[in-house]
């Protein structure tokens, strides 16, 4: 019996070991896919103004691989200029960095968005929760609506919050002005200037 024993334990540890739920890959709070293209707006300006100011951001080039943090270039464009930024995507995180790969600015802190407090450059950031974007019928069938809002305040009080979906980071964004919530960025179309070049590993 005693030797029975001895071999049972071992056992009945690797299989409540194999039971055990494996860790998924942390979700991707940006846009990473070669190809893709959003435009933004801002509906609390009067069109034709709001329309002209549009802003198209698109995913110009992708490396994301197992294991190893990943660099996507993100193609900023609107009627008055285009602008490149790098940002590093690691554990959930997201980094915004320079040419020389040093980082600029902590977007989303690494664990996001189980990691629900963080300060960036004097500016306080928490996590609200989750949330169904109300504007999520642009997305296609395959996107998941559901996101995490996360509230922003400045040293002088100025409070913003961002609702940041899986796949496309920030759907839309609002400022208090006068005691209420005014939306000052929304995402308002979706698509593919180019083919994907790969899927996410």
């Amino acid at each position: 019996m005693p030797r029975l024993r001895t071999l049972l334990v071992p056992a009945a540890l690797l299989a409540t070991l194999a039971c055990q739920p494996r860790s998924a890959a942390p979700v991707i709070y940006g846009p990473w896919e070669e190809g893709l293209t959003l435009a933004y707006e801002d509906p609390s300006r009067p069109q034709p103004r709001r329309s002209e100011d549009r802003l198209q951001v698109r995913v110009a080039r992708s490396v994301l691989g197992p294991g190893a943090p990943g660099l996507v270039q993100l193609d900023l464009t609107t009627v008055h200029g285009q602008l490149s930024l790098r940002v590093q995507h690691s554990r959930g995180g997201l980094t915004l960095v320079g040419d020389d790969g040093r980082p600029l600015s902590q977007l989303l802190p690494p664990g996001f968005p189980t990691a629900s407090a963080w300060t960036d450059r004097g500016i306080e950031f928490h996590v609200l929760g989750r949330a169904t974007w109300e504007g999520a019928a642009l997305l296609p069938a395959t996107s998941d609506p559901v996101g995490v809002w996360v509230e922003a305040r400045t040293p002088q009080g100025l409070r913003r919050r961002t609702l940041y979906l899986p796949d496309l980071g920030e759907v839309e964004s609002r400022e208090e002005r006068g005691g209420s919530w005014v939306v000052v960025n929304r995402l308002v179309a979706r698509g593919f200037t180019d083919l994907p070049a790969f899927h996410r590993p």
